[in-house]
């Protein structure tokens, strides 16, 4: 293992998110708050540690797979621990394994959130905190990919650690062009929205806070109520828009801009998704019209399919934003959500979760199993639309799926047994591992993770990471690090 490459590299990450908190700076400086000292001393700390790692860590090497797999883990682990130096420094996040759980929170686009009064913290921070959405959306490391052949190392390696799903798709031979693609198409979207959002009402601020959280299917708000708080149907269907967009593989936003659509209207993953979305949305909509009790849904079924539309896409692309209290729909459709958790947005999106690819190959698999018991002489391939799946992708997925239901397991029964209620926990452990935001009952759309003791914040830490990397780089660290010598 190179650790002096891999030292390096977090040296140009921490350049670039030193940079990137000049932005929440300028927004300070902009509106007061007092938030402006706690940034600057952060840009500091960052900008020197970068540059002193950049300068003392010596390496002309290029990536192997365990040191890509590695730079990208701990490259996650750094910014989680200096972008919450904005919010320790302040003093309004409380203790640092708060700030640390929030920054962590926003890299990984999973949307929990510590705070109890979104709306009493400085502009700066909150702009600190959409920001760091943004940034994990994409990937802080996608974007260093892009700069790294400036300085003469090869990030091969890091794009096969960074990007999500069991399928990777490069739309130019080059891998640092592929990187400036992506965030082409992810900035645009980003414009979009917010555009969008101002023509329905929302300041620049505003408006910029919250196209970075749904593009990167993040979810921080800067409202309490998040969502709701606008009581605008106008922004529901936007963010709603945007949100099912950000949750599609970035390859078949590329596929659009060149005039591909028959490549982007024949993709399998994106049909699943689709129908995923459109059933779960009829069968909630439904059950929240005839039996919720709620008088705004049983009196209108137009509000009743809109809330339940983009709390099925919100959770689906786990990006966590509500309209609703769905802490109080029937159990039905409260079950359907958290079922929609383990599904995730499509691979190469913004999205976590298992991923739909991965639940599609799951499905066929099981189906192939079921066919091959009525015909032992029978030989069936896996075929997703016209792709033939070949025998070690089905094996990564089903090893994938396994490690997750492990974890996902190990803490839930580690929350029950610090003293938190089954769904308190089940929820907790599937929102930060699947990078969603809310849960269900202490955990519901309208409450907040900062009643947690510092031993189940770490443990939901070390979810959201898993989650974000997709176990596999986390836990290749973890082995280099335990067995250095091998």
């Amino acid at each position: 293992m190179n650790w002096s490459l891999i030292i390096k590299v977090q040296g140009y990450l921490l350049l670039i998110l030193g940079i990137m908190m000049i932005f929440p700076l300028m927004i300070s400086f902009h509106y007061g708050g007092g938030d402006l000292g706690a940034i600057a001393l952060s840009i500091a700390i960052t900008l020197i540690t970068g540059l002193a790692f950049i300068f003392i860590f010596k390496s002309d090497k290029k990536f192997k797979a365990k040191e890509g797999f590695a730079s990208v883990s701990l490259g996650w682990i750094l910014s989680a621990l200096f972008g919450a130096l904005p919010y320790f420094f302040h003093g309004s996040f409380g203790p640092y394994i708060n700030c640390v759980f929030e920054a962590m929170s926003g890299f990984t686009t999973t949307g929990s959130t510590i705070l109890s009064d979104i709306e009493s913290i400085p502009r700066g921070l909150l702009f600190w905190r959409s920001l760091t959405h943004w940034l994990g959306g994409m990937g802080i490391v996608l974007f260093t990919i892009a700069i790294l052949p400036m300085f003469g190392i090869a990030p091969g390696q890091l794009y096969n650690a960074e990007v999500p799903g069991p399928t990777k798709d490069r739309l130019s031979p080059k891998i640092k062009d592929t990187a400036k693609i992506l965030w082409l198409i992810y900035i645009g979207l980003t414009i979009i929205e917010t555009i969008f959002l101002m023509f329905g009402g929302m300041d620049l601020y505003t408006a910029v806070n919250h196209s970075f959280a749904t593009v990167a299917t993040g979810g921080f708000s800067t409202l309490n109520t998040s969502i709701s708080g606008f009581n605008s149907v106008y922004i529901d269907i936007v963010i709603t828009v945007f949100m099912f967009l950000a949750g599609v593989n970035f390859a078949l936003h590329f596929y659009l801009i060149k005039g591909r659509f028959r490549d982007f209207f024949k993709d399998s993953e994106l049909k699943f998704y689709t129908a995923v979305i459109t059933i779960t949305t009829i069968l909630i909509s439904l059950n929240i019209y005839f039996s919720s009790g709620i008088e705004k849904y049983t009196t209108n079924y137009g509000r009743a399919l809109l809330d339940s539309a983009f709390q099925v896409v919100s959770i689906t692309t786990t990006t966590g934003f509500m309209t609703a209290d769905f802490n109080l729909w029937p159990s039905f459709s409260a079950l359907l959500l958290v079922t929609l958790m383990f599904f995730g947005g499509c691979a190469g999106s913004t999205g976590g979760g298992m991923k739909q690819i991965r639940i599609l190959i799951l499905f066929k698999h099981l189906s192939n199993e079921i066919k091959k018991l009525a015909h032992p002489r029978a030989s069936f391939s896996l075929r997703v639309g016209e792709e033939h799946v070949e025998n070690h992708v089905v094996r990564n997925v089903l090893g994938f799926s396994i490690l997750f239901v492990f974890i996902f397991t190990g803490s839930t029964l580690f929350l029950a047994g610090m003293g938190y209620d089954i769904i308190t926990s089940f929820t907790a452990a599937i929102s930060c591992l699947g990078n969603i935001g809310p849960g269900l009952a202490r955990v519901g759309a309208i409450e907040n993770f900062g009643f947690f003791d510092s031993y189940s914040k770490g443990v939901l830490i070390f979810c959201m990471l898993l989650g974000r990397l997709e176990i596999y780089s986390v836990l290749i660290l973890i082995y280099s690090v335990i067995f250095r010598k091998r």
